[in-house]
């Protein structure tokens, strides 16, 4: 989609730091098995997290899934968001959940907040902006979803880089990444969307890995029932990131009770890519299987005999049909 287009020229605008904030999945109907006033609830959650950036003059960044489907939201969803960010724009990296059919057209909700000019919309890979941050020149950098981190960037001078994704990291404790952590040359932070966990921080040379996880609670686990939804904020000169608890509900008055005896590894509950990308295809409705085809191409592994097994039942299901 043919949109904000990539710059390197230094911002009027000047912050004393960047408040993170994950995958917010904004959905009028709860997902899964949650309760509560879902759409009211996230709303909530969004207002909080700017005021918090006003208040602490922060750049806002949200990273990837701001939209829980990608299109067909109501008109008074698209509204209240449009009226939520029309004071505090945030940037906003586009996420697998954005996207229709692995793609960002005209006609996703994502696409009607930017051409409203209420979001700063990061739809391509690399560098965005300098910008100033507690007198500190900062290059952001982008990977949005199904896209790549570089190997390496030039700073040109500036004081720090970092860039913001929404990938399959494999960070501890997430065995389905598909990308390691590693030092990149030019980076010094890289803050990760996609993975809803929070994930304590990691450093590999000269470059820290961050994954602050969602500020929403989607799936009924025992991972979730012990998550604290929590944005970061980074400030130059300081160690680490600070972390800003949201304010949430208890688990139990968003989820049904957990079955007695219920367990489920971290591994199964950090849902892999593979998960994520059948519940997208749910999402996108494809009526001829086509958008399934292309997943099962790019993450099946043909030499893998269970993987082949799922490509086989696929071709055999599509050619009986």
């Amino acid at each position: 989609m043919a949109g904000s287009r990539n710059s390197m020229s230094p911002r009027a605008t000047r912050y004393a730091g960047i408040l993170f904030i994950g995958d917010p999945h904004v959905c009028a109907s709860p997902p899964g098995f949650r309760l509560d006033d879902y759409g009211r609830a996230v709303m909530e959650k969004l207002r909080f997290c700017l005021e918090t950036a006003r208040q602490r003059e922060c750049l806002p960044i949200i990273l990837g899934d701001l939209f829980h489907v990608p299109r067909d939201n109501p008109n008074g969803l698209l509204v209240s968001l449009m009226e939520l960010f029309r004071d505090e724009v945030p940037w906003v990296l586009v996420g697998n959940h954005d996207k229709h059919e692995a793609r960002l057209t005209r006609d996703v909700s994502l696409a009607v907040l930017a051409a409203a000019g209420v979001v700063r919309l990061l739809e391509d890979a690399g560098p965005v902006e300098v910008v100033c941050v507690a007198q500190r020149r900062v290059l952001i950098g982008a990977a949005p979803d199904w896209t790549r981190l570089p190997d390496r960037v030039e700073r040109n001078g500036v004081d720090c880089v970092i860039w913001v994704t929404h990938l399959d990291l494999r960070f501890p404790g997430y065995e389905a990444g598909k990308t390691d952590l590693r030092e990149i040359p030019g980076i010094d932070l890289v803050v990760n969307g996609h993975i809803h966990t929070p994930k304590p921080l990691q450093v590999r040379g000269g470059t820290m890995w961050a994954n602050p996880g969602s500020i929403v609670r989607i799936s009924r686990s025992v991972q979730a029932r012990d998550t604290r939804p929590a944005v970061v904020i980074w400030r130059p000169g300081a160690e680490g990131l600070e972390t800003v608890p949201v304010p949430h509900a208890p688990f139990h008055e968003v989820f049904p009770p957990l079955d007695e005896g219920y367990e489920e590894s971290r591994e199964t509950v950090d849902e892999s890519m593979f998960i994520r990308g059948l519940e997208n295809l749910a999402i996108r409705k494809t009526s001829e299987g086509v958008g399934l085809r292309s997943f099962l191409e790019m993450n099946l592994n043909r030499e893998d005999p269970v993987d082949r097994l799922v490509y086989e039942l696929y071709e055999e299901i599509m050619t009986d049909g």
